[in-house]
């Protein structure tokens, strides 16, 4: 098992200090017992590595995401009702990885030192049209269910501005007015979640995000592209995705202004990628040479998630 301690992110809103990613390899299992097995490994190389003294390690619940991943939740338990959370990552009948947070006030307390994120190895794989009416391991339901994992903002059209910057030959700061006057497109594509949902035939009508790049003048250096909302959620997006001929800033859901729990007044959507790469609420595009784990991607989620690879989670391949 290999682990490494990285830094919060954007989890930092959750009161996140740090988070520790072991990765199993070539490890099955058949039973909780195993599992709790892996729980105890990383447990105790938590143990001898940040000196944290842990206690008893309790089940919580488990999870499942799409029909062949499930999350197996536990919590590390310490002294004075402290706790780190781990979230086992299974794939079939293999261990991926287990993904501990530490809140802050453990940090501070046991002096935990963090590493930058590590860059992944995506397998760039060129997809044919879809040969099936859904992606593996998805349902249609009618409505979209709404997330607001770190709560809704407040809008201000008055003072709202998307910033683009980073590798680019020219920043820009756009208004929502900007916006409406720039060329529009409108897609029809299934909505997809990547807990397994998905929604048929939804119609967004926005900006191209390829057009922001030409814009910007993007370097030939870029290849991610680091998206923050105004609830402070970030998401990490390989060039060539973001810039996909169907990939835009979203205005309108079907022929509609997005409402705020969709991402009023922009909202970031790649139909070929899952749902939690769709910031909403878009307040900064920025593009680097860098990999810098967004919010979901720093809990173990896929770099890239690919609904038809189904990429939901890291270290699959």
């Amino acid at each position: 098992m290999e682990c490494y301690v990285k830094g919060p992110g954007s989890l930092i809103h959750k009161d996140i200090g740090a988070v520790v990613e072991c990765i199993s390899r070539n490890k099955t299992y058949s039973s909780l017992n195993d599992i709790y097995d892996v729980v105890n490994e990383v447990a105790e190389w938590i143990k001898d590595n940040l000196e944290v003294d842990i206690r008893h390690i309790v089940f919580s619940e488990n999870e499942p995401i799409g029909d062949k991943f499930i999350l197996y939740k536990y919590h590390l338990e310490l002294d004075k009702g402290n706790y780190i959370s781990c979230r086992v990552i299974t794939y079939g009948d293999n261990v991926l990885a287990t993904i501990c947070t530490m809140d802050l006030e453990l940090v501070k307390k046991f002096n935990v030192r963090v590493g930058e994120d590590k860059e992944p190895s995506i397998k760039h794989t060129r997809l044919k049209e879809p040969i099936r009416e859904l992606p593996p391991g998805q349902k249609i339901i009618p409505y979209f269910i709404i997330y607001r994992i770190l709560g809704q903002p407040r809008i201000y059209l008055s003072t709202w501005r998307l910033k683009v910057k980073g590798l680019v030959a020219k920043e820009l700061e756009i208004t929502y007015e900007d916006l409406l006057y720039m060329p529009c497109k409108e897609i029809v594509y299934d909505f997809h979640c990547v807990t397994g949902w998905s929604v048929k035939n939804v119609r967004w009508t926005g900006v191209p995000l390829k057009h922001l790049a030409l814009m910007t003048g993007v370097s030939p250096k870029a290849r991610w592209v680091f998206v923050e909302g105004l609830d402070g959620y970030t998401t990490i997006i390989p060039l060539e995705d973001f810039i996909h001929e169907d990939s835009l800033l979203a205005l309108k859901l079907n022929g509609r202004p997005l409402s705020l729990e969709q991402g009023f007044p922009a909202r970031i959507i790649i139909p070929h990628l899952y749902g939690w790469k769709g910031v909403k609420w878009v307040k900064t595009i920025e593009f680097t040479d860098k990999y810098i784990e967004g919010y979901w991607e720093k809990l173990g989620y896929h770099p890239r998630g690919n609904v038809w690879l189904e990429e939901r989670f890291k270290h699959i391949n």
